[in-house]
């Protein structure tokens, strides 16, 4: 994983080498989550099966490098990545991956709120994820 933003950290070494990517999230992702990675599957891999841990959001895979033998299951339906083809879903759901192609796969994912999610809600829920327990 090549880290951007992990919630309220900003990545500045990794986002100063990926400055035309940071500009498009900035400008093209609404209600961003702030957690947005570059990931590297090698061949040959199989990320079991989990659950992300809130469903307040929504997660945007964008398969950009070496996706053919690439496949994804959430829920009950699996797809084939095709490059350059993006999938958004929801993350609480079950899922898992595999690569079986030839060289690393690389995908772009960035997480952003849920839009069935209202702005005070969204603020509500930044507050809880900045707060810190003592």
């Amino acid at each position: 994983m090549f880290y951007l933003f992990l919630h309220d950290i900003k990545f500045d070494d990794n986002c100063k080498k990926c400055p035309k990517t940071v500009d498009l999230i900035n400008k093209l992702v609404p209600r961003q989550y702030l957690h947005a990675f570059f990931s590297a599957v090698n061949p040959n891999t199989h990320i079991v099966d989990h659950n992300g841990p809130t469903n307040r959001k929504l997660r945007l895979h964008i398969p950009l490098l070496n996706v053919k033998g690439s496949r994804l299951r959430v829920g009950d339906e699996t797809r084939e990545l095709e490059e350059g083809k993006p999938i958004i879903f929801d993350d609480s759901f079950n899922h898992e991956a595999w690569h079986d192609g030839d060289k690393t796969r690389v995908n772009l994912i960035i997480d952003f709120w849920h839009p069935d999610l209202s702005d005070s809600e969204v603020k509500f829920f930044k507050m809880l994820q900045q707060s810190k327990l003592k």
